[in-house]
């Protein structure tokens, strides 16, 4: 048998109890730390999976010093109509509810889904996966775009496109069906239909809108407000004579950009999720230092075996074994530890996946959602491993063979790890003892 696996076993038998601590301590940091990634992943990339996510802009007003994200319909089209530099331009009426409707002819079937008015331009603006059908379907009155879980839903495998649903004593025909999105955007997997073109079309005082425009570059975004403010006649919505307000009193426009959206608090009418950048950055600090504390314990773990090691190390030594392959042999060790611990860490998630305690994490806890997070970790415990391995094979074949034929390898031969063991157990602690 290869004498690194040899002593692997060997070790395991004789430390049986150190062994396992080792890996359900290494095993919990690992899985809480997949998990925190998991939510940071799901926070930050909020909306950066839309195209051009960076140059997407939602226009607020404020009254006073009160911030709303609902815009009136003509002037969210005057503003459209104000700069080249607006590519596209969407209105969305997001206050619709839940309707109940059935396929055309097929009344023993009846089904219940949210339906979001929206106008042509919502599909320039956000990025839409369509799987069949036209994408500017919306531009047609009377047709709709569903996503592919309620496609599924409906007709199962069948194609949806051409299929009629009544809804509210309504045809309305599925011109497009698209790719669900996942959770953290500002666009759900509802039904869109488009707005009904003359729906307040001339009335500037209904503020009921969201409005979204996509320009075709980040930093021309701040000329949009000046340029519009500079040539739009306000009167016409608030009265002759009317100005706009620079100073944070009466009305003014604002933009916010589209990623920074899940973490303003302090608008109106916003019912997009949101997040604290703060809690998020606490978070991360936590799963850092999970990652060292538990990589110290690994370490004390390794050196307070010393005194019971040094021994049947040494006297492997006088057998002939070699120096270099008892410590490719700790290595080998600590990186198997710390991968077995990975794995188990990976059987946790799993598990904590399928437990009502999942609902308290947003992101997807999968393996196939977060690939990147699930195999970063298991570098991280691969060289965890390794580092944490590398002393402690240096220092217990640091010792002269002959050390093994006396009766009385002295406690004076262990000041090394016993002084590295305070200063580990004293970084530990620092963190408690500053709280």
């Amino acid at each position: 048998m290869n004498p690194i696996l040899r002593n692997l076993l060997s070790v395991a038998r004789r430390f049986k109890l150190a062994a396992t601590l080792n890996i359900l301590g290494l095993s919990v940091a690992f899985a809480t730390f997949m998990i925190i990634m998991i939510q940071l992943d799901y926070d930050y990339g909020f909306d950066k999976f839309h195209k051009d996510y960076d140059k997407i802009f939602r226009l607020e007003n404020s009254m006073n010093t009160s911030k709303s994200a609902v815009i009136s319909r003509p002037l969210a089209e005057c503003f459209f109509e104000s700069s080249p530099h607006i590519v596209a331009g969407a209105i969305s009426y997001p206050w619709g509810g839940d309707v109940f409707f059935h396929v055309e002819n097929d009344l023993q079937n009846f089904f219940n889904e949210k339906i979001i008015l929206v106008s042509p331009g919502f599909t320039d603006v956000f990025t839409f996966d369509f799987v069949e059908g036209a994408e500017n379907t919306l531009k047609t009155p009377g047709n709709i775009i569903i996503p592919l879980s309620i496609s599924r839903k409906i007709f199962g495998n069948e194609s949806a496109i051409g299929k009629q649903l009544e809804i509210e004593k309504n045809n309305l025909t599925v011109g497009a069906v698209y790719r669900d999105f996942p959770d953290n955007t500002v666009v759900n997997n509802y039904i869109y239909a488009p707005l009904p073109e003359n729906e307040n079309k001339q009335n500037w005082g209904t503020w009921n809108y969201h409005v979204y425009v996509r320009v075709n570059q980040a930093s021309n975004a701040s000329l949009l407000l000046d340029n519009f403010k500079r040539n739009f006649d306000a009167g016409v919505v608030f009265g002759d004579g009317f100005e706009w307000e620079e100073e944070g009193v009466g009305v003014d426009l604002h933009l916010s950009a589209l990623k920074e959206i899940h973490f303003i608090t302090d608008v109106q009418y916003d019912r997009t999720q949101k997040a604290s950048r703060q809690t998020l950055m606490i978070l991360f600090a936590i799963a850092i230092v999970i990652i060292a504390v538990a990589s110290i314990n690994f370490t004390n773990f390794s050196t307070a075996l010393s005194p019971m090691r040094v021994k049947s190390i040494n006297t492997q030594r006088v057998l002939g074994a070699r120096r270099s392959t008892l410590r490719k042999a700790f290595v080998f060790e600590a990186v198997f530890c710390s991968m077995l611990s990975y794995l188990v860490a990976f059987l946790l998630v799993v598990l904590f996946n399928r437990t009502p305690l999942a609902q308290l994490v947003d992101g997807n806890l999968s393996f196939v959602s977060n690939p990147l997070i699930f195999g970063g970790t298991a570098l991280i415990a691969f060289f965890a491993g390794f580092l944490t391995g590398v002393y402690p094979s240096r220092y217990m074949t640091s010792f002269e063979p002959v050390l093994a034929l006396k009766g009385s390898f002295g406690m004076r031969t262990m000041i090394y790890p016993i002084r590295l063991l305070r200063v580990l157990v004293g970084v530990r602690a620092y963190p408690y003892m500053q709280g």
